[in-house]
């Protein structure tokens, strides 16, 4: 990554603090951390087709906190062995990962597929974590109408490579069109995250396929939150309600790509991690 993609990023601080960066070795992996800030910790968990840089405009808004974003194993800057993996694996990194930094009792901050890795956190790893802020978890299973989403871009993505094999960019296209779209403007994400359409096809779509241990989760300790966004497809505020014990949280004006609205995911994390 060249310095003018860091400028490009649309909703980057042009005066904010440069973060620590460095690679981890993380169960025979080398996983890329960006960390900012000090203060409670709160880690940013995307899916696998998102990085760090997409998660930077949010980080550098969380003045007062120490925020770490990172690479997910078989994304870009980190490392690719034993990739593709399940959110099993994901969250076993998330956990060497914090242990790397030395840090405890960390929040957890997950998108999409990447709230699904931080649900598995909970879960496997307990002590480390104090609550997680699940937005809009790709388990598409407890959905009708996320079922239908599920069928229908797993069926294109079929399709789509079996005509044209190895075109990951074209399948990422017709499996994701009307869902992960880019607002006016944004379009730096689109074209980023075609560079990990693999990563979508190979990692995020077979996730949103697993079911959540619910009963485990309660047994955790943890404090978990399921959140969804007012602007986003119906399905994830089924699922949001589907997994909650209690109301989920609405984030009024956010839509399903968290990063696309980085002031509100801000306010909503500073607001429920103070």
């Amino acid at each position: 990554m060249t310095d003018r993609d860091l400028r490009t990023n649309p909703f980057a601080l042009p005066d904010a603090e440069q973060p620590r960066v460095g690679h981890y070795a993380v169960g025979g992996c080398a996983l890329y951390a960006e960390t900012r800030g000090t203060g409670q910790p709160i880690l940013l968990i995307g899916a696998s087709s998102d990085d760090a840089e997409m998660f930077r405009p949010i980080a550098e808004r969380l003045g007062g906190f120490t925020v770490v974003s990172y690479d997910r194993r078989g994304t870009l800057r980190s490392g690719r062995e034993g990739w593709p993996c399940d959110s099993a694996r994901h969250a076993d990194d998330a956990a060497g990962l914090i242990g790397a930094l030395g840090l405890a009792r960390v929040d957890v901050f997950g998108a999409s597929a990447g709230a699904i890795v931080a649900v598995q956190l909970a879960l496997r790893h307990p002590r480390l974590v104090r609550r997680v802020f699940a937005y809009e978890p790709g388990y598409l299973r407890y959905s009708a109408s996320g079922t239908a989403l599920r069928r229908n871009g797993t069926t294109s993505v079929d399709r789509h490579l079996a005509a044209h094999p190895g075109d990951w960019s074209g399948a990422m296209g017709a499996a994701s069109r009307g869902l992960l779209d880019d607002p006016p403007g944004l379009g730096w994400y689109g074209e980023r995250g075609l560079a990990l359409a693999e990563n979508f096809v190979s990692d995020d779509i077979p996730a949103s396929g697993e079911l959540a241990d619910l009963d485990a989760l309660d047994a955790s300790g943890v404090e978990v939150r399921f959140a969804y966004g007012s602007a986003s497809h119906p399905a994830f505020r089924e699922i949001a309600a589907a997994l909650s014990r209690r109301a989920p949280d609405r984030i009024e004006g956010a839509g399903h790509v968290a990063f696309h609205t980085p002031e509100i995911i801000a306010d909503y994390l500073r607001l429920r991690c103070a």
